[in-house]
């Protein structure tokens, strides 16, 4: 198994895992609302998240094996570059085609933004490994990758990331992340958590 940097080629089959590992998550059931078309609406959703992100350089890792692509971490650096315009188009319609997407959309990121940290940082927005091959420390590998990558730039001063999900606090907590604060979203907890670098000297 490596960790490498996603190319455009790559997109199938990382969103693939990605919804497939968010199929029963918190806080995209809340934000694209479970039911019928969720699985689609997911799909799209990463695909438009991912396809951004590539392009503009940003953090997009995968795990590569001889069978394939098994996983991916994908946010931001320190910096959040407007999308390109074509992707940015796209968006405000998935964006109006789902009701109360907007809203709710505004109900997370209040909650984020109230808890991330004054320094500089990159942010993890979204991490998934294929359910078939979970429990292998693939997602370890990503996550260890991701947080390197943001030691190794000068500007970034840790890693900030959120999740809804009670079970994997402590995958998170044993690879150095602490709770900065948690709100209620919907009808489930958001928890904010934060990896500080070690700055030598």
């Amino acid at each position: 198994m490596t960790i490498t940097s996603a190319v455009p080629a790559d997109l199938d089959e990382a969103v693939r895992c990605l919804t497939a590992s968010f199929a029963q998550d918190p806080i995209t059931g809340y934000v694209l609302q479970t039911g019928e078309g969720y699985p689609a609406r997911l799909t799209q959703f990463f695909s438009l998240l991912m396809r951004a992100r590539i392009a503009l350089q940003m953090p997009v890792l995968v795990a590569r094996a001889a069978a394939g692509i098994h996983g991916a971490i994908m946010g931001y650096t320190t910096l959040r570059p407007a999308w390109p315009a074509q992707i940015a188009a796209e968006w405000e319609r998935f964006e109006a085609a789902v009701p109360g997407l907007t809203e709710r959309l505004l109900a997370y990121e209040e909650i984020a933004e109230k808890f991330k940290p004054p320094a500089p940082h990159y942010y993890l927005g979204a991490i998934g490994v294929d359910p078939s091959v979970q429990g292998r420390g693939i997602g370890a590998q990503l996550l260890k990758s991701f947080c390197e990558r943001s030691a190794g730039d000068a500007l970034s001063d840790g890693v900030y990331l959120e999740t809804a999900k009670e079970s994997i606090l402590s995958f998170y907590k044993s690879a150095g992340f602490v709770e900065t604060g948690r709100g209620e979203l919907g009808s489930d907890t958001l928890w904010c958590m934060y990896l500080a670098h070690k700055k030598a000297g």
